[in-house]
């Protein structure tokens, strides 16, 4: 099963119940901010997310079920050997991501930006990520723009064009701060929060999965 695959089950009903308040992206989300922060605490986690106090409760129970994470005492959340596994898997494909100031480039607020490796091929023009994250974050709210790197320069698919041209100082910017090589794809996620920005940019990363 793929990394995409085990949060995309976490995400579904159990045993006929109501489905969770929370989606895969959701749930990657949580995952990656407490693999790179562990432990994490549960109020500073919620506090790094759009969704409710309620319902990140109930996702780090799942992940807790799953012997993917487990308590330190009271320090907050930390990954299993199970949950590491997992995790390196996951940073494998997504080995960074950032909030960065693109004032220019992205139409909303706050932007946050995702390298994912050797996904350029997986690009085609971008509308299917910009959508999927138009319909998790909301309609006038959220937004993405899907970048690939080839022979060195960052452009947007599908007529290439150099964003380097228009936008010099943000595009050196996501180059040298992700360090995006050859092959790579770079997925912003926009946004009117800071936390919104964040999870749609990996709602339309997971859409570059879409095969495993």
């Amino acid at each position: 099963m793929s990394w995409k695959q085990e949060f995309v089950a976490l995400a579904e009903p159990v045993d006929g119940r109501v489905p969770p308040s929370f989606e895969a992206h959701h749930i990657a989300v949580a995952f990656i901010l407490i693999g790179r922060e562990q432990p994490l605490g549960r109020y500073e986690l919620c506090r790094r997310m759009s969704i409710g106090e309620g319902t990140v409760r109930t996702l780090l129970k799942r992940l807790t079920e799953s012997n993917l994470i487990t308590a330190v005492s009271r320090q907050g959340q930390k990954l299993t050997e199970d949950g590491q596994e997992l995790y390196n898997r996951v940073t494998e494909d997504i080995p960074i991501g950032l909030s960065l100031p693109l004032r220019k480039l992205a139409v909303f607020g706050h932007s946050f930006a995702n390298r994912v490796s050797d996904k350029a091929e997986a690009v085609t023009d971008g509308i299917r990520q910009r959508d999927e994250a138009i319909i998790r974050g909301g309609a006038g709210k959220a937004g993405a723009t899907t970048l690939v790197m080839k022979d060195g320069v960052l452009v947007i698919p599908p007529d290439d064009f150099k964003i380097l041209l228009v936008y010099e100082d943000e595009a050196l910017l996501i180059s040298e701060s992700l360090r995006v090589e050859d092959g790579d794809a770079v997925v912003i996620g926009t946004a009117v929060s800071e936390n919104l920005a964040r999870e749609v940019s990996m709602a339309a990363v997971l859409t570059l999965f879409e095969g495993d």
